[in-house]
């Protein structure tokens, strides 16, 4: 996993990822009002290439299509409520046959199973059968089929792998693009509610990148305040407030608590970012929290939330470097490019923000009104560069 998507791994897809860049400021500022759909589509096709190598060219593009499929089916139907159905309270009900009334959930798994399954082996051939034709590009999947190649010497693949490159590639499309709209549309929401922040960190870009080019990572270590502004969407909007339900396989003690085995567990993300004794004045958007040192190494690492936001130990996002080098670079080249302000009606009056969260899963906020536009006619020249 580390090989394929370590921090050193993804280095090698920053180019792809500042390419992609400016053609997406292009489809933002032709169609300010589906900033969702942008981000979506610039995610999506970072997210099947990194994973699978695979060049998405159209919004119609087949896996793209298939993978939103499967995204929205997962957030909005097999994931509502938290994820948790009435069978995994009361296992009896697994046994009722299928034509049974109230056994919907039963007949409803069939179809979702099936659809999954389909967005699970289709990329995943692809990419196999790129690598039998000697054309496949970088990515996870080739990365570990290769490496697993050399391992049993020419062997083929055990099913025992097989199923877990399968299964993790998946898992890592719908948790990495969700992840992005959400930390991004909380970016939209903040700058438009702090003008402040927004003219603070624009003065930051232009002294360091200045208006002739797009951000790079290069300048990355040079941009403190823009990247404390990224640190505090994430903690700020955090993308899976109760992250996912996990089940024990066996008893275990945690602190003195005694949790028996298949108990479901979930953890509390909205409340460590909410943490008085971590962020005074905790639910206030305040990149400034992160320009002071914390006292200590301890408190530092829980003041940053990438230490949970993606998950925890085993269970962590794979795709948590992706999303945080993506998520960054699109940030940092709006501030640079873009003006954020309220929407104004026909009449002239300001439309503040409805904010409205519907997803029961992530905390990813319905389209509000906004007024996006370019910075000025140097910005608007550089984002149509070709």
């Amino acid at each position: 996993m580390q090989s394929a998507l370590g921090p050193s791994s993804i280095k090698t897809y920053h180019p792809q990822l500042e390419l992609e860049t400016r053609p997406f400021l292009r489809r933002l500022l032709a169609e300010p009002e589906k900033y969702t759909d942008h981000i979506r589509r610039y995610a999506g096709g970072l997210t099947l290439l990194v994973v699978y190598g695979h060049q998405v060219k159209t919004n119609e593009d087949q896996f793209l299509r298939l993978a939103e499929e499967c995204v929205n089916l997962l957030s909005n139907r097999i994931a509502s409520g938290g994820g948790i159905w009435p069978v995994d309270i009361f296992p009896s009900l697994k046994y009722l046959p299928t034509w049974m009334p109230g056994a919907g959930f039963k007949r409803n798994a069939i179809i979702w199973k099936a659809k999954m399954e389909e967005f699970v082996h289709r990329p995943y051939e692809f990419v196999k059968d790129e690598l039998r034709k000697g054309t496949a590009l970088p990515s996870f999947v080739s990365t570990l089929l290769e490496a697993d190649h050399q391992k049993e010497k020419a062997a083929p693949v055990n099913s025992l792998a097989d199923f877990d490159i399968r299964w993790t590639a998946n898992s890592m499309y719908s948790a990495s693009i969700d992840t992005t709209i959400t930390a991004l549309s909380h970016f939209i929401l903040a700058m438009i509610q702090h003008p402040s922040v927004l003219e603070r960190a624009q003065a930051e870009l232009d002294s360091v990148v200045g208006t002739t080019r797009l951000p790079t990572f290069a300048d990355r270590p040079e941009l403190p305040y823009c990247d404390a502004i990224f640190t505090e969407c994430l903690r700020w909007g955090a993308p899976v407030p109760l992250n996912l339900p996990h089940r024990l396989t066996e008893d275990d003690i945690y602190e003195g608590m005694f949790i028996p085995k298949g108990s479901l567990v979930f953890g509390n993300i909205w409340a460590i970012t909410r943490d008085e004794k971590l962020f005074p004045d905790a639910h206030a958007f305040k990149p400034e929290r992160y320009m002071e040192p914390a006292v200590d190494d301890a408190t530092e690492r829980r003041r940053d939330p990438r230490t949970y936001v993606f998950g925890f130990g085993r269970r962590r996002c794979p795709g948590a470097n992706l999303v945080e080098s993506s998520a960054w670079l699109l940030m940092v080249s709006m501030l640079s490019t873009l003006k954020f302000g309220k929407a104004v009606d026909d009449r002239g009056n300001v439309v503040e923000p409805e904010v409205v969260f519907d997803n029961s899963v992530f905390r990813t906020p319905n389209v509000f009104q906004c007024d996006i536009r370019p910075r000025s006619e140097q910005a608007l020249k550089l984002v149509a560069e070709i």
